[in-house]
């Protein structure tokens, strides 16, 4: 099979499989006439998306819009606020890059976001997928772009399947350059829009052509034909964690990471702040004073990375 049949039978099959099992979700379809609004909506709903499950960001997403509404409330929001509002997210310095490139959209670009993938990049907080997925799904501007689960399925059904570290044979300038392929035919051949195409491709990637153990059973007799990984063994070495910086609790290793969330999980229940070892006794089993030093140390990196603040003795978000 040849690649422009190859990519003719993919966008024909993923077309169908989309009209079938098309995922009801609240940053979708999305019925604001004003566009710079919907492409707030769809910034919120990236930003939450990166290393979160779209389950768990469902309900969180509704909570977060009605607290702020708009890219101005986002751009005015503190830290404290924001941090509060992101409860259950995780990964919270995401929140803080969020809440200043709406600042930098509010303060810079008069509340209008741009419409290039150019523009977008040169805000902080906005890479090149996130560019391409609001100019995708606010603007409905076909652009090709990359993440995770686009990187895997094209890569599997054009190439093969991943190495068996998790890594890919082929750069992402080849698979964009595909991806440009697949989605020039895909928009063609039905009356649909770039919102649609990358909405199938998520789907795709998040319900059947799965990062471990693939639902083969569910791919089409067109998709079987189409995919070069079809049926083969998704092979996965043992992946070998890199240390990172954490501490032994009651003999067991807690990486800092963690630690860091049961602070900021902490704070945010506590608005007028806690000092050293009121933080320490609500987040280890094991404290005692001479923790004291350890612990200021991580409260100096989160001080740092500007989400947690300190006045006095008192440590604050």
């Amino acid at each position: 099979m040849n690649q422009a049949d190859r990519i003719r039978i993919f966008a024909e099959e993923l077309w169908t499989w989309f009209d079938q099992n098309k995922r009801t979700l609240p940053w979708r379809d999305l019925v604001e006439k004003d566009d710079d609004h919907r492409a707030y909506l769809v910034l919120v709903s990236e930003i939450m998306l990166q290393q979160t499950q779209v389950s768990r960001v469902i309900d969180l997403y509704q909570k977060f819009i009605q607290t702020f509404p708009h890219l101005e409330s986002l751009s005015k929001a503190s830290n404290a606020e924001i941090l509060r509002a992101w409860k259950g997210l995780g990964y919270n310095s995401r929140a803080l890059r969020l809440r200043d490139a709406a600042r930098t959209i509010h303060n810079d670009f008069a509340g209008q976001f741009p419409r290039t993938q150019g523009e977008l990049v040169t805000i902080k907080g906005i890479g090149d997928y996130t560019a391409g997925a609001l100019l995708n799904f606010a603007f409905d501007i076909p652009t090709p772009c990359i993440d995770v689960n686009i990187r895997r399925i094209v890569h599997r059904f054009f190439y093969g399947p991943e190495q068996a570290d998790g890594t890919f044979a082929h750069s992402d300038t080849e698979l964009t350059n595909v991806l440009q392929s697949i989605m020039d035919t895909a928009l063609l051949m039905k009356r649909r829009t770039a919102k649609d195409f990358f909405s199938a491709l998520m789907d795709f990637g998040s319900l059947v052509c799965t990062k471990n153990n693939p639902k083969w059973e569910l791919f089409s007799p067109g998709m079987q034909s189409a995919c070069k990984a079809y049926g083969k063994e998704i092979k996965r070495t043992k992946k070998v964690n890199k240390k990172e910086p954490g501490s032994l609790i009651l003999g067991r290793f807690i990486p800092e990471r963690l630690t860091r969330g049961k602070i900021i999980e902490f704070l945010r229940s506590h608005p007028d702040g806690a000092r050293v070892s009121a933080i320490g006794e609500a987040i280890r089993n094991d404290w005692e004073k001479s923790k004291d030093a350890w612990l200021r140390d991580i409260l100096s990196r989160l001080c740092r990375d500007e989400l947690v603040q300190r006045r006095s003795k008192i440590y604050r978000l």
